[in-house]
Protein backbone atom coordinates (compact mmCIF):
# COMPACT_ATOMS: atom_id res chain seq x y z
CA UNK A 1 0.00 0.00 0.00
CA UNK A 2 1.09 3.47 -0.90
CA UNK A 3 1.36 5.84 1.71
CA UNK A 4 0.89 10.04 0.72
CA UNK A 5 1.45 13.29 3.18
CA UNK A 6 0.24 12.43 6.94
CA UNK A 7 0.06 8.43 6.66
CA UNK A 8 -3.19 8.91 4.36
CA UNK A 9 -3.68 5.99 2.57
CA UNK A 10 -4.39 5.60 -1.34
CA UNK A 11 -7.47 3.61 -1.77
CA UNK A 12 -6.49 1.13 -4.05
CA UNK A 13 -7.01 -3.10 -4.00
CA UNK A 14 -5.71 -3.76 -1.33
CA UNK A 15 -7.61 -0.65 1.43
CA UNK A 16 -10.34 -2.63 3.35
CA UNK A 17 -14.35 -2.40 2.43
CA UNK A 18 -15.33 -3.63 5.36
CA UNK A 19 -14.48 -2.89 9.29
CA UNK A 20 -13.70 -6.22 11.28
CA UNK A 21 -15.52 -7.01 13.23
CA UNK A 22 -12.35 -7.71 16.25
CA UNK A 23 -13.63 -7.15 19.70
CA UNK A 24 -17.57 -7.15 19.38
CA UNK A 25 -18.15 -9.55 22.11
CA UNK A 26 -19.06 -9.19 25.93
CA UNK A 27 -16.15 -8.82 27.80
CA UNK A 28 -14.84 -7.91 31.69
CA UNK A 29 -13.35 -4.89 32.68
CA UNK A 30 -10.02 -6.82 32.96
CA UNK A 31 -10.16 -8.20 29.35
CA UNK A 32 -10.98 -5.13 28.25
CA UNK A 33 -8.47 -3.11 29.37
CA UNK A 34 -6.02 -5.55 28.06
CA UNK A 35 -7.61 -5.37 24.94
CA UNK A 36 -7.43 -1.66 25.04
CA UNK A 37 -2.72 -1.78 25.95
CA UNK A 38 -2.34 -4.25 23.47
CA UNK A 39 -4.34 -2.26 20.88
CA UNK A 40 -2.26 1.17 21.60
CA UNK A 41 0.87 -0.49 21.94
CA UNK A 42 0.74 -1.93 18.45
CA UNK A 43 -0.44 2.07 17.21
CA UNK A 44 2.09 3.33 18.97
CA UNK A 45 4.78 0.68 17.32
CA UNK A 46 3.24 2.22 13.77
CA UNK A 47 3.29 6.27 14.62
CA UNK A 48 0.23 7.20 16.62
CA UNK A 49 0.42 10.00 14.58
CA UNK A 50 -0.19 8.20 11.58
CA UNK A 51 -4.01 7.39 12.83
CA UNK A 52 -4.51 11.03 14.41
CA UNK A 53 -5.50 13.16 11.59
CA UNK A 54 -8.64 10.77 10.25
CA UNK A 55 -9.49 10.14 13.72
CA UNK A 56 -9.62 13.79 14.02
CA UNK A 57 -11.63 14.19 10.78
CA UNK A 58 -14.32 11.38 12.40
CA UNK A 59 -14.82 13.05 15.59
CA UNK A 60 -15.90 16.27 13.85
CA UNK A 61 -18.04 14.94 11.43
CA UNK A 62 -19.85 13.14 14.18
CA UNK A 63 -19.52 16.44 16.42
CA UNK A 64 -21.26 17.92 13.45
CA UNK A 65 -24.09 14.88 13.63
CA UNK A 66 -24.87 14.87 17.07
CA UNK A 67 -27.22 17.97 17.27
CA UNK A 68 -29.18 16.35 14.33
CA UNK A 69 -29.35 13.09 16.15
CA UNK A 70 -29.76 14.52 19.36
CA UNK A 71 -33.25 15.91 18.25
CA UNK A 72 -33.95 12.55 16.53
CA UNK A 73 -33.63 10.66 20.24
CA UNK A 74 -35.16 13.30 21.78
CA UNK A 75 -38.42 13.03 19.56
CA UNK A 76 -38.45 9.30 19.74
CA UNK A 77 -36.17 7.59 22.54
CA UNK A 78 -38.30 9.30 25.46
CA UNK A 79 -41.76 6.86 24.06
CA UNK A 80 -40.11 3.47 23.10
CA UNK A 81 -40.91 0.69 24.31
CA UNK A 82 -37.70 -1.35 22.76
CA UNK A 83 -34.97 1.13 22.55
CA UNK A 84 -32.14 0.31 20.10
CA UNK A 85 -29.38 0.81 23.07
CA UNK A 86 -30.87 -3.01 24.12
CA UNK A 87 -29.56 -4.57 21.33
CA UNK A 88 -27.91 -7.75 22.64
CA UNK A 89 -25.05 -7.49 19.28
CA UNK A 90 -24.60 -3.35 19.90
CA UNK A 91 -20.67 -3.58 20.69
CA UNK A 92 -17.56 -1.32 20.27
CA UNK A 93 -15.62 -2.80 17.59
CA UNK A 94 -11.87 -2.21 16.41
CA UNK A 95 -12.14 0.84 14.56
CA UNK A 96 -13.88 2.43 17.34
CA UNK A 97 -11.08 1.76 19.71
CA UNK A 98 -8.75 2.81 16.95
CA UNK A 99 -10.26 6.18 16.68
CA UNK A 100 -10.74 7.36 20.74
CA UNK A 101 -7.04 5.98 20.90
CA UNK A 102 -5.77 8.00 17.75
CA UNK A 103 -8.02 11.22 19.27
CA UNK A 104 -6.38 10.88 22.58
CA UNK A 105 -8.74 9.65 24.56
CA UNK A 106 -8.79 6.99 27.21
CA UNK A 107 -11.49 4.20 26.46
CA UNK A 108 -14.34 3.86 28.41
CA UNK A 109 -13.81 2.02 31.27
CA UNK A 110 -15.49 -1.49 29.70
CA UNK A 111 -17.34 -3.00 26.77
CA UNK A 112 -21.09 -2.33 26.56
CA UNK A 113 -21.61 -4.97 28.38
CA UNK A 114 -19.76 -7.93 30.30
CA UNK A 115 -21.96 -10.38 29.72
CA UNK A 116 -24.17 -11.06 26.12
CA UNK A 117 -27.59 -11.15 28.68
CA UNK A 118 -27.01 -7.74 30.15
CA UNK A 119 -28.00 -3.96 29.18
CA UNK A 120 -25.83 -1.43 28.03
CA UNK A 121 -23.66 -0.69 30.63
CA UNK A 122 -23.81 3.31 29.79
CA UNK A 123 -27.85 3.22 29.09
CA UNK A 124 -29.34 5.43 31.91
CA UNK A 125 -32.94 7.22 32.27
CA UNK A 126 -31.76 9.78 30.56
CA UNK A 127 -30.06 7.97 27.72
CA UNK A 128 -26.70 7.66 27.16
CA UNK A 129 -23.78 8.66 29.57
CA UNK A 130 -20.97 8.95 26.82
CA UNK A 131 -21.02 11.63 24.68
CA UNK A 132 -21.60 10.67 21.02
CA UNK A 133 -17.94 10.74 19.96
CA UNK A 134 -17.44 8.05 22.76
CA UNK A 135 -20.31 5.65 21.18
CA UNK A 136 -19.99 2.34 19.62
CA UNK A 137 -20.15 3.96 15.75
CA UNK A 138 -23.27 1.51 15.21
CA UNK A 139 -24.47 3.80 18.23
CA UNK A 140 -23.93 6.81 16.03
CA UNK A 141 -25.33 6.61 12.77
CA UNK A 142 -28.39 4.05 13.34
CA UNK A 143 -31.48 5.43 12.95
CA UNK A 144 -34.91 3.53 14.24
CA UNK A 145 -38.06 3.54 11.60
CA UNK A 146 -39.45 6.92 14.05
CA UNK A 147 -35.82 8.46 13.52
CA UNK A 148 -36.28 7.71 9.72
CA UNK A 149 -39.39 9.35 9.25
CA UNK A 150 -37.99 12.48 10.76
CA UNK A 151 -34.59 11.85 8.20
CA UNK A 152 -37.04 11.50 5.85
CA UNK A 153 -38.30 14.90 6.47
CA UNK A 154 -35.85 16.91 6.39
CA UNK A 155 -34.61 18.92 3.42
CA UNK A 156 -33.60 17.17 0.53
CA UNK A 157 -30.12 19.05 0.79
CA UNK A 158 -29.67 18.17 4.69
CA UNK A 159 -30.56 14.74 3.40
CA UNK A 160 -27.49 14.48 1.32
CA UNK A 161 -25.59 16.31 3.68
CA UNK A 162 -26.05 13.74 6.37
CA UNK A 163 -25.45 10.75 3.76
CA UNK A 164 -22.28 12.72 2.58
CA UNK A 165 -20.63 13.11 6.64
CA UNK A 166 -21.77 9.07 7.05
CA UNK A 167 -20.40 8.75 4.32
CA UNK A 168 -17.06 10.37 4.98
CA UNK A 169 -16.90 8.56 8.13
CA UNK A 170 -16.64 5.38 7.17
CA UNK A 171 -14.35 6.63 4.65
CA UNK A 172 -12.05 7.61 7.09
CA UNK A 173 -12.81 4.02 9.44
CA UNK A 174 -11.83 2.22 6.34
CA UNK A 175 -8.83 4.08 6.32
CA UNK A 176 -8.01 4.06 10.05
CA UNK A 177 -8.64 0.05 9.48
CA UNK A 178 -6.09 -0.03 6.68
CA UNK A 179 -3.41 1.96 8.45
CA UNK A 180 -3.05 -0.83 11.35
CA UNK A 181 -3.26 -3.54 9.29
CA UNK A 182 -0.71 -2.15 6.71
Amino acid sequence: MSEKNCGELEMDRTARSEETSLYRFPCGDWEWKQVGESLRERMNGLGMHRFHKKALEIRAAIEWLDPIMERYCGETCPSCQDPCCNGRNVFYNRTDLITLLACGEPLPPGQTRKTADEACRYLRSSGCSLSRTRRPYVCVWFLCEPQMVLFQGESARLQRQIVRVLGKIRENRLLLESLLDG
